[in-house]
C-alpha cells in the first residue's frame, strides 16, 4: 500500500468510527461518508491537500483517493456478509424447479458471488445494491410471503398460478431474496450512461431495457437460470408498463424499496401506525410513480395492519 492510501485509509477510518454511524449496513455507512465528503469539500479541502495529506492534489484525485480508501474498507465487512448471505443462509433448492437440467448449488453460490463482487467495484452499483441487500439481511419479504399463502388470495394466486412456481413456500420466499440480491445486475449497462441514471432515479427502467440487460447478463452468468435472471432484472421495470412481469419480481421491488431508511425495533408512540403499515399505505398513493402493483400493496397493506407490522 503506498503512501498516500495508507493517510487516505486512516482518514476514512476515523470517519467510520464515528459512533453515529453504528447502526447502519456496510453500504449505508459508504454512503453516509461519500454524503459528508461532497457536501464539505470546500471546507475539507484546505486540510487534506496540506503537507500532513495530499499535497499538490486537486480535489478531483482526492476524492478518487478517498473513495478507493472508503470502498477498501467497507468491502471488509460488505464481503463476509454477502459470503454468508450467499454461502450459507440462501437456500438453492428452489432452482431445480424452475430449471429444465439439474446444476450443482456449491456451483450455484459460487458463479452468484463472484459475479457481484465483480458488479460491485463500480460505485453506481453500489448505492444501489445497498437497498436489496438491506432487504435480505433482514428477512423482509419472507413473513409476508408466508401470510401471502395463509390468505390464498392475489399474491399466492400470481405465484402459483400465474408465474406457476410450482414449489414450497420457503422456496418462493428463497427465489425472491435470489432475486434481490441480482437486482442490481441492471446496472451492467446504466453505469456512465447518463440518461439511464436519470431513469433510475425512481428505481424504474424500460422493458426494452431490461431485456438488452439479460441477453447481457445470461452471457456472464452461464449456471444460474434463466427465469431467475428475468426475476431480478424484471424487479426494475415498472409493472404499469408491463404487466407480464414475474410475481417475484414485483415483491423484490416493492421489498427493495421498503428497505431504504429501514430501521430495526423503532420505537412506536401510542396510537401511531406501525412501520410497515405506514411505508405501505404511503406507497398504495405513489405506486404509479414506483411502478408498484397495486392489488399486491393493498394485501401487503392488509397483512401489515392485521399483524401489527
Amino acid at each position: 500500500m503506498n503512501n498516500e492510501l495508507v493517510k487516505a485509509t486512516g482518514f476514512i477510518s476515523r470517519l467510520l468510527a464515528n459512533r453515529a454511524l453504528d447502526t447502519l449496513s456496510p453500504l449505508q455507512k459508504e454512503e453516509q461518508i461519500l454524503q459528508f465528503l461532497n457536501t464539505n469539500a470546500g471546507q475539507l479541502y484546505p486540510t487534506l491537500s496540506s503537507p500532513q495529506f495530499f499535497q499538490g492534489k486537486n480535489w478531483s484525485e482526492i476524492i478518487s483517493m478517498l473513495m478507493k480508501a472508503l470502498m477498501a474498507e467497507t468491502d471488509k465487512y460488505l464481503y463476509p456478509q454477502l459470503e454468508d448471505l450467499i454461502g450459507q443462509r440462501l437456500d438453492y433448492t428452489f432452482i431445480s424447479f424452475i430449471q429444465t437440467y439439474s446444476i450443482p448449488a456449491d456451483k450455484c453460490r459460487k458463479e452468484n458471488l463472484a459475479f457481484l463482487k465483480r458488479l460491485l467495484q463500480k460505485p453506481m452499483a453500489r448505492r444501489a445494491f445497498s437497498d436489496p441487500i438491506t432487504a435480505v439481511l433482514f428477512n423482509l419479504s419472507d413473513r409476508y410471503v408466508d401470510e401471502s399463502f395463509s390468505l390464498k388470495q392475489y399474491i399466492n394466486f400470481e405465484l402459483t398460478k400465474v408465474q406457476r412456481l410450482h414449489m414450497s413456500k420457503e422456496e418462493i420466499k428463497n427465489m425472491v431474496k435470489a432475486s434481490l440480491l441480482l437486482k442490481t445486475g441492471i446496472h451492467l449497462l446504466t453505469v456512465g450512461d447518463a440518461e439511464r441514471k436519470q431513469e433510475l432515479v425512481s428505481g424504474v427502467v424500460q422493458t426494452q431495457f431490461a431485456e438488452k440487460a439479460f441477453t447481457v447478463l445470461k452471457e456472464q452468468l452461464k449456471i444460474l437460470p434463466p427465469a431467475l435472471l428475468k426475476s431480478a432484472l424484471n424487479s426494475n421495470v415498472s409493472f404499469q408498463d408491463n404487466k407480464n412481469i414475474e410475481a417475484t419480481a414485483r415483491i423484490a421491488s416493492i421489498f427493495a424499496a421498503r428497505a431504504k431508511n429501514y430501521k430495526q425495533k423503532i420505537r412506536i408512540d401510542r396510537g401511531a401506525n406501525t412501520p410497515d403499515r405506514s411505508w405501505f399505505n404511503i406507497a398504495r398513493k405513489n405506486y404509479k410513480y414506483y411502478g408498484f402493483d397495486i392489488k399486491m400493496l393493498d394485501e401487503f397493506y392488509k397483512i401489515a395492519a392485521e399483524n401489527g407490522w
